[in-house]
């Protein structure tokens, strides 16, 4: 599964570049973005694409800093659900709480963390491999809820610090003055810290009737989406079906995390590495007896098993009965 993600800025970008003249095959370039998928009514885009596509706006603006004015003054409810939730809460803590805990109704790409929040902290991160170029985007989110916190409290709100992930070595300076607080590059993670008194702060635009329904139809369409399982878990068993016998440190390496940070947002999740991995060979082997006539030994193998003793006392393990009497009590039923 490719991560997706809300392209619907993606759109306003595209229709920026085409009122200063730049044409349709200009603007796609070699990102391979069809452009028409973004005349769509809730347009999507694989994540890949849509950090391509505003990577592909500062090389034809020449401007590297694109991606951050791209974030202000944009009108935010053409996000939808999550907009009115969010411009709904009655503060600032309930707020980024709440575009934690519902981003997932608009993309499977985005993982925010709010567990820190008592600090005044929130990080986010996007599933892609760290090879995807995505610091236009990065810095196109950070301007994009730092101009909606100031204009959602109508107050000056000024972060103590903002990290970013990626490097950036000069053209700065007119983001250090919209922040207005010291910026970090190459961190860890990205990261936004706010005053914690920040977090108090009334929303004025918040009204608890259209609080409580956006709230309402945000849960009805994460119980219905595909997202219902965490994006992290999906992408993890992505890459493990690339490579069942890839370590955890390989799967990190490959979906643009470190070891520790893969670990602590699968803590986050209730799981595991060890049980993400488990969870998916237990679904595939099962399948592949159920839809399969394949040996024993050969599905072991598929999943990285060293033999069959092994494969077999894990499926008695996953199922309460071994691979042969599975099998011979499906055929059974089948008949």
């Amino acid at each position: 599964m490719t991560p997706e993600h809300t392209a619907v800025w993606g759109k306003t970008l595209v229709d920026e570049l085409k009122s200063r003249g730049f044409s349709p095959s200009q603007i796609a370039g070699n990102t391979g973005v069809r452009l028409w998928v973004l005349e769509q009514d809730e347009p999507k885009l694989n994540f890949e694409q849509l950090a391509l596509l505003f990577e592909r706006a500062a090389e034809l603006t020449n401007d590297s800093l694109v991606g951050f004015r791209h974030g202000q003054n944009r009108d935010f409810r053409r996000s939808g659900l999550i907009a009115y939730v969010g411009l709904s809460s009655p503060t600032v803590r309930t707020m980024l709480e709440n575009l934690s805990r519902y981003q997932r109704v608009s993309s499977d790409a985005i993982e925010i963390d709010t567990r820190r929040i008592d600090e005044g902290i929130v990080e986010w991160h996007f599933h892609a491999p760290r090879a995807v170029s995505r610091r236009q985007y990065v810095e196109f989110g950070a301007a994009g809820i730092v101009d909606a916190l100031r204009r959602l409290t109508g107050r000056k709100i000024y972060p103590e610090r903002i990290d970013f992930r990626h490097y950036r070595s000069q053209g700065d300076g007119p983001m250090r003055k919209y922040f207005g607080c010291p910026l970090r590059f190459g961190s860890d993670e990205n990261r936004l810290s706010l005053k914690v008194t920040d977090l108090s702060i009334p929303l004025v635009t918040a009204d608890n009737h259209l609080y409580r329904l956006m709230k309402k139809y945000c849960e009805e369409a994460i119980a219905k989406s595909k997202a219902t399982k965490p994006p992290l878990i999906a992408v993890v068993e992505e890459a493990i079906a690339k490579d069942v016998t890839a370590t955890q440190a390989k799967v990190a390496r490959k979906i643009g995390m470190s070891v520790r940070t893969l670990s602590r947002r699968l803590s986050a999740e209730g799981t595991t590495y060890k049980e993400v991995l488990e969870d998916y060979r237990a679904a595939m082997s099962r399948s592949m007896i159920d839809g399969s006539d394949m040996s024993f030994t050969e599905i072991a193998y598929i999943l990285g098993y060293a033999d069959l003793s092994t494969f077999s006392s894990a499926f008695r393990r996953w199922v309460g009965s071994s691979p042969t009497q599975y099998r011979d009590r499906i055929a059974n039923e089948i008949c």
